[in-house]
């Protein structure tokens, strides 16, 4: 199980590494990492604070799934977060039925566009390796 929380650690770095440069440098094509309605209005502008909050965020979560292969945490309470922050990304991954997810049903903008092809796919993988992980880790 332990390859199973080095990947979900990668790819929380990763989205963190990510989020981060955003928040430093902006970001090139807005539209197609933000959900927009169908006017291609943008719904939000989390600004460089908020890209750089969710990057820590998400460095958080990638810290926490660190620890299980290398321990330097022992406390028992990182199991619930561990839970929570799978159940935040499966809530992601079904959306909030207009914009976001799988149910979506706002369909033509650039960005339902790639959370199609690549952000849903990409939040309910890590929401079941964490569920894998939690169940038989």
């Amino acid at each position: 199980m332990g390859v199973i929380a080095l990947l979900i650690s990668i790819i929380f770095i990763f989205l963190s590494g990510l989020h981060v440069y955003w928040g430093l440098f902006g970001i090139k094509n807005p539209s197609r990492v933000l959900p927009s309605n169908e006017k291609d209005e943008l719904l939000m502008r989390p600004g460089r604070a908020g890209s750089i909050l969710v990057g820590l965020i998400l460095a958080f979560f990638g810290f926490i799934y660190l620890n299980s292969v290398l321990e330097f945490l022992n406390w028992k309470g990182l199991t619930y977060i561990s839970w929570a922050i799978g159940t935040l990304f499966l809530a992601r991954t079904i959306g909030d039925f207009r914009y976001v997810g799988f149910f979506k049903t706002v369909k033509n903008t650039d960005f339902a566009g790639m959370d199609s092809k690549f952000y849903s796919p990409l939040t309910l993988v890590i929401a079941a390796l964490i569920f894998v992980l939690e169940f038989w880790g």
